[in-house]
């Protein structure tokens, strides 16, 4: 289902943030359900699904590029994928996900070096409270592409419109991954415990991110993909908070642009 986005407070949804020769499996053809099969391959030794997966979504991309702007329903990943990340029982039940995507012209290395390397805060300046990160791996070693992975945990304390505040806990994980035209950065994450909110109707159980940078005909495409379980005796309306996460995504996209037109990179 095509979501189309309506204007709202688009910082809240912030809060709602091989062995032997097994064969690999076949990448779907569809948006909704590649977003998923990317998520859940990322963590793959062999990269050949992942690559195949991400061959696909280009294909998909610039075989529907008006298409391709607008926000989607997608489908979620599967619940031994969740349970796997951390070792921690999640659920799937009543998980919504959305994804939307955008071309940007800049480099996907400096983008890359403004999600792994930079202090969010110093991006997203109307966002952030607090924002600590600390690294499992050498960040460095990732941007030199010396070492294809690195992980991350964040500390975030955040501020919203009506003085909505929160604090959560996620872990990241930064991938490269080589195909036909370049380098594509595939990052995933997840909350490592339900956000601390403080507005009760925007409390969620679950949420993950997805986050891919590949290179395109026309530039570098940017996807993003959020999958939210909300806490049960929560009563969002579908659609309400389908645009809110819709929203939210295209300010993350346009604040990190705006951030690398006005800036230099060290």
């Amino acid at each position: 289902m095509r979501i189309h986005p309506i204007p709202f407070f688009a910082a809240a949804a912030a809060l709602l943030f091989l062995a032997g020769c097994k064969e690999l499996p076949e990448a779907p053809e569809t948006l909704d359900e590649l977003c998923a099969y990317v998520y859940e391959h990322h963590a793959d030794e062999d990269p050949a699904a992942l690559q195949a997966g991400l061959e696909r979504l280009t294909e998909w991309l610039e075989s529907h590029p008006e298409e391709a702007l607008e926000g989607y329903t997608v489908d979620k990943p599967g619940e031994a994928v969740l349970d796997n990340l951390d070792g921690v029982d999640r659920t799937t039940e009543e998980m919504v996900g959305l994804a939307v995507t955008r071309i940007s012209q800049h480099p996907i290395a400096d983008t890359t070096h403004c999600l792994v390397m930079m202090d969010q805060s110093e991006i997203y300046t109307d966002t952030y409270d607090n924002y600590e990160r600390s690294y499992i791996g050498d960040p460095q070693c990732f941007m030199d592409r010396e070492c294809l992975r690195v992980d991350s945990q964040e500390h975030m304390e955040a501020s919203f419109v009506l003085g909505v505040k929160s604090v959560s806990e996620a872990h990241n994980q930064y991938l490269w991954v080589e195909l036909e035209r370049g380098w594509a950065m595939v990052h995933r994450n997840w909350q490592m415990e339900p956000p601390e909110v403080n507005l009760g109707w925007l409390e969620v159980d679950e949420q993950i991110y997805l986050n891919i940078l590949m290179p395109g005909e026309d530039g570098i495409w940017r996807v993003q993909a959020q999958w939210t379980v909300y806490a049960q005796d929560n009563d969002v309306p579908e659609d309400l908070a389908a645009n809110m996460v819709v929203d939210f995504l295209v300010k993350c996209h346009d604040d990190l642009e705006a951030w690398l037109d006005d800036n230099d990179l060290p």
